[in-house]
């Protein structure tokens, strides 16, 4: 099997090399508590099939991520998850593979408590664009595709600070700060993300979050590596948990600035889910979702429908269908399928 490691080995080298000395036994700890009693060890796991039309019905491994985190003082408590994902298991035609795989650093960062109320983090992180992307691991999804509003137009990760303030705990509001200085650290290739950012700098503000619901407002402003193109977006998502139903909405608008040749100057769409619990585990999901972008002269009108067997709140068994019309550059029309577990 070959890993496609060549461009990244230094990186993740590097980022290990901090991950051990984050690690490493702090010299003022109590001689009589072990310092690994503050270390947790877990991850996630996601097998997914996926059968879209005028594609051949696939298998893969498509996340395989282990999580690796401290809790020492106010000032030390480091975080690493490292991912392998896209890993070919079988394909229609071409029968077993694996013969491929990617590795990447997906966090590394360190959060120091500054106050009660305040939280500075350091490295590599999730950007807090919107809820789905700071939750994202697959067994705590209802799909197995994720929507394009959540995560097209704007940087998912950004390597640099955040700084996030806590109004009140109880109700979950809050306020975050981040910004990219420098283009991200270790990023995944073009093939999986559309683009590459050389500085980001964005906002969130959160109205409330607890388990009845959650409301947020972000803004996000990036600058594209190697391209003279800006993007300025705007985005609110909420989600409303109901005894008999959980609802969960975003609408995000984006202003694209570039001398390239686009068909209309922003990005803008929305997406509606809906998640019913039906009997002994399962949930039915229906979702509908609107998207123009750009540089497309077709927009995207999807929607999906499916069944999802949750028998413990970390493992998931995941069915679905999907129509797309209009453009299928992302999530196109067949049926989707994944088994999603938290370790």
């Amino acid at each position: 099997m070959s890993f496609l490691l060549h461009s990244n080995r230094r990186a993740l080298v590097c980022a290990f090399s901090l991950a051990m000395i984050y690690f490493a036994p702090p010299l003022y700890a109590d001689k009589s508590v072990s310092w690994l009693d503050a270390v947790t060890v877990s991850g996630y796991a996601k097998l997914a099939t996926s059968s879209p039309n005028r594609a051949p019905t696939a298998v893969e491994l498509d996340d395989l991520s282990l999580f690796v985190s401290g809790k020492f003082n106010r000032w030390l408590n480091p975080f690493l998850e490292a991912e392998a994902y896209k890993i070919p298991l079988w394909e229609e035609g071409k029968g077993a593979q694996f013969n491929s795989a990617q590795l990447v650093v997906e966090r590394l960062y360190n959060d120091i408590h500054v106050t009660e109320n305040d939280t500075l983090r350091a490295g590599k992180f999730l950007a807090p664009i919107n809820h789905w992307n700071i939750v994202h691991a697959a067994p705590l999804v209802w799909t197995t595709n994720r929507p394009v509003t959540s995560s097209y137009s704007r940087a998912n990760y950004v390597t640099g600070v955040n700084v996030r303030h806590d109004f009140d705990a109880l109700s979950g509001h809050a306020l975050e700060v981040y910004w990219q200085p420098v283009e991200e650290f270790n990023p995944k290739p073009l093939t999986e993300h559309e683009r590459h950012y050389q500085t980001v700098a964005g906002a969130r503000w959160i109205a409330h979050e607890d388990l009845d619901y959650y409301l947020g407002v972000s803004f996000q402003h990036a600058d594209v590596a190697k391209s003279n193109e800006i993007r300025n977006s705007i985005s609110v998502d909420g989600n409303w948990q109901h005894k008999w139903f959980e609802l969960e909405s975003e609408l995000l608008f984006t202003q694209v600035d570039t001398d390239q040749l686009h068909y209309r100057n922003h990005d803008w769409g929305g997406y509606v889910q809906m998640a019913v619990p039906l009997v002994e585990h399962f949930n039915l999901i229906g979702r509908y979702e609107h998207f123009e972008f750009a540089n497309k002269l077709a927009a995207t009108d999807t929607a999906l429908g499916g069944i999802v067997y949750r028998p413990v709140p970390r493992l998931s068994f995941k069915l679905e269908w999907q129509q797309t019309q209009g453009s299928i550059f992302q999530n196109q029309t067949g049926l989707y399928s994944s088994i999603a577990v938290l370790f």
